[in-house]
């Protein structure tokens, strides 16, 4: 199977390199990049070439934030392409827009890289769904913040020391907003819940950032035997749901506050089948490239069906109640509530949840 790749950062020259190095019946023949390579004759500047290129079977989609890569995808899948993408700013953008118009042309559009590095999260939440009803999900699902956190923790330093550590050895940008600020997780949770609860969650639930966490914060809950984790966090009750990003209280001795670095630890709790978790590397160009590559390799085997979400889902923010925790004590409320406090009066957050922690307001 020939495919093309778009973008040759970190996942894309990872993707390449092992596609490559396995045997898979896979071959790169062409590469979009914005500096041509004279050494590599598959690289383009157009992507026009690729469109157009009856050879290419399946487009892998590596590049970064919301455009061009959001019209890419569209302009390949409107040319018959399959696509497999690991972009969720894009994805997320317009995740309806994109999955209705992947059924309309017929093409497979594959996003696994797209959440959790290289656990493999959207299939099973796919799989699950099949099956049972998915009624709650939650999870660390951003490298960079697990990473500062537990840098935290364990060192005994500062947030911004522990950001220019996770900067200097590439888990964050220069520029690390969409991580600490929880957009990048922002965009995981709105793909995850909407494939979970098969719908298309609203696009404005509340998100709230861990920039102003402080190493006497981490110390406060301490004592009370817990810790804070960057987490998604979402609840349903038949066609009800709530969806929130904020840090998240959770117990010491809890699988949770046990994730180390900048690994991931997604979990979803089924009627029938009760809360499973998946760990394993959240962030970085192998893991993701891994992804991309089970990807293509359904591409490959034509094992796919179309994502046809058919629900209609009312939010109701009063599914996620609990204690936020402020740095002027304790206060009980609805996330979404204790997040738009937070954010009026300019303060840290950390939100415990009464169905995880047992609850001292």
């Amino acid at each position: 199977m020939k495919i093309a790749l778009l973008g040759y950062g970190t996942v894309g020259r990872s993707l390449d390199e092992l596609l490559k190095r396995r045997d898979l019946n896979i071959e790169v023949k062409r590469i979009l990049r914005r500096n041509k390579d004279p050494k590599d004759s598959r690289v383009t500047d157009s992507i026009d070439d690729i469109l157009q290129d009856e050879e290419i079977v399946c487009v892998a989609e590596a590049l970064s934030g919301r455009e061009p890569a959001d019209s890419y995808l569209k302009m390949i899948m409107e040319s018959g392409k399959h696509v497999v993408s690991a972009n969720k700013a894009a994805i997320a953008s317009d995740f309806e827009g994109l999955l209705k118009l992947a059924g309309k042309m017929g093409t497979t559009f594959l996003f696994e890289a797209s959440s959790g590095g290289t656990i493999p999260w959207i299939e099973n939440i796919k799989e699950i769904r099949e099956t049972d009803e998915i009624v709650s999900l939650k999870g660390i699902l951003n490298g960079t913040c697990n990473f500062i956190i537990d840098k935290m923790e364990r060192e005994g330093i500062e947030f911004e020391d522990a950001l220019r550590t996770a900067q200097s050895l590439g888990y964050a940008e220069a520029d690390p907003t969409a991580d600490i600020g929880g957009h990048d997780t922002y965009n995981k949770a709105l793909i995850s819940c909407s494939l979970a609860y098969n719908g298309f969650v609203k696009k404005d639930f509340p998100v709230l950032g861990m920039e102003k966490l402080t190493r006497d914060m981490l110390k406060e809950l301490e004592a009370e035997g817990k810790t804070v984790r960057f987490m998604m966090l979402s609840e349903r009750s038949g066609d009800r749901y709530a969806v929130g990003v904020a840090p998240m209280v959770v117990r010491k001795d809890s699988i949770e506050a046990n994730v180390r670095q900048n690994f991931n630890c997604a979990s979803l709790t089924g009627v029938t089948v009760g809360e499973l978790k998946f760990y394993g590397q959240g962030s970085g160009g192998y893991p993701t490239a891994d992804a991309m590559v089970r990807d293509l390799v359904r591409v490959r085997d034509k094992k796919t069906e179309p994502d046809i979400l058919e629900k209609k889902l009312v939010y109701d923010d009063s599914l996620i109640e609990g204690v936020g925790y402020f740095p002027f004590g304790k206060k009980r409320g609805l996330l979404s509530e204790l997040i738009v406090e937070a954010r009026k009066k300019d303060v840290f957050m950390a939100f415990e949840h009464e169905e995880d922690n047992e609850v001292n307001a």
